[in-house]
């Protein structure tokens, strides 16, 4: 309120009276605005260009949090999109998994039909067995097969696969069987050349590559590429089965023996399922012949023929 001045009159611009001015002012101001806003809609015009001025401000004000989300929506994105990736990682890993089992099953199958093939028309019978253990010892080549005495292996027998001879059975157990391979440094095999019959021994030199045939007359008719079979000596391996292809021969003019030198047929240092070559039986001896229903002229000729060379005997 406007104090008065000591002579009783109202002071203008006073401190006071400037306030009451600018209200009445803001006052008038406020009646004119409404009554324009009544009549010519200018307010919401103001306001539209007032919020298309402050608009860089909401962006500016707003930016941080669209940029905390952007951050959020890619780190989640990126966790999924990672754990996508291990989920298909892995099923890529157990389709690749299947597939080589595929393979190896593939594989195994060809291996059998190889042993199936192996024992037609060869008139003998066969008993299938599988490796289960290998002889670690580089000097032993030896492996285990799950065929045993209770299975009616025995010591010697003759051990196969789909391409030709591996070795022969060892040492015999209840379920189990040691099977000493051809390439084993003690092993020898009675063989002979499929194209001139020539035999010889094939000896295990320590190596599943070559076996080496060190008995082979210098001018023996051998040749690179030679199949050698068993010869059936040595009553171990039947005859005619493959054993070895000649690979190479040393002929020194300075020895009595040319060097010769043959790959094995058989996977030795491969493959799991192997051939037993079961033992032909021998054909029964005939009965003794029973004279208890011969004739009696028959019996009294016999009784005659006995006397004569009783009496023949006698000086």
């Amino acid at each position: 309120m406007a104090r008065l001045s000591p002579s009783g009159s109202t002071r203008l611009f006073s401190p006071e009276g400037l306030r009451t001015a600018r209200l009445m002012v803001y006052l008038l101001l406020s009646v004119v605005l409404m009554a324009m806003d009544q009549r010519g809609q200018y307010v919401p015009r103001i306001r539209a260009a007032l919020q298309t001025m402050l608009e860089p401000v909401y962006h500016l004000v707003g930016l941080p949090s669209r940029i905390a989300g952007t951050v959020s929506d890619y780190s989640r994105s990126y966790s999924e999109l990672s754990k996508e990736n291990r989920a298909l990682q892995d099923a890529l890993l157990r389709q690749s998994a299947a597939v080589q089992q595929l393979e190896s099953l593939r594989q195994e199958n060809r291996r059998l039909r190889a042993l199936l093939d192996a024992t037609e028309g060869r008139g003998f019978e066969f008993r299938f067995a599988e490796m289960v253990q290998v002889n670690l010892d580089p000097y032993s080549h030896q492996v285990i097969i799950d065929r045993g005495a209770s299975d009616g292996v025995t010591t010697g027998q003759a051990v196969l696969d789909g391409a030709g001879v591996m070795g022969q059975v060892g040492e015999v157990h209840l379920h189990m069987s040691d099977v000493l391979l051809i390439s084993d440094p003690d092993h020898a095999l009675p063989v002979q050349l499929a194209r001139t019959g020539l035999r010889t021994v094939a000896y295990g030199t320590g190596e599943t590559a070559w076996l080496s045939l060190p008995n082979v007359p210098l001018q023996a008719d051998v040749r690179p590429g030679d199949l050698l079979v068993t010869s059936g000596l040595g009553d171990r391996f039947p005859a005619g089965f493959p054993v070895a292809e000649v690979e190479s021969i040393n002929r020194d003019s300075g020895e009595t023996f040319a060097e010769v030198r043959a790959r094995p047929l058989a996977a030795l240092d491969r493959g799991r399922e192997v051939l037993l070559v079961l033992p032909v039986a021998a054909p029964a001896e005939p009965d003794a012949i029973d004279t208890e229903g011969v004739p009696d002229d028959q019996g009294a000729t016999d009784a005659g023929v006995e006397a004569v060379a009783n009496d023949e005997d006698t000086p």
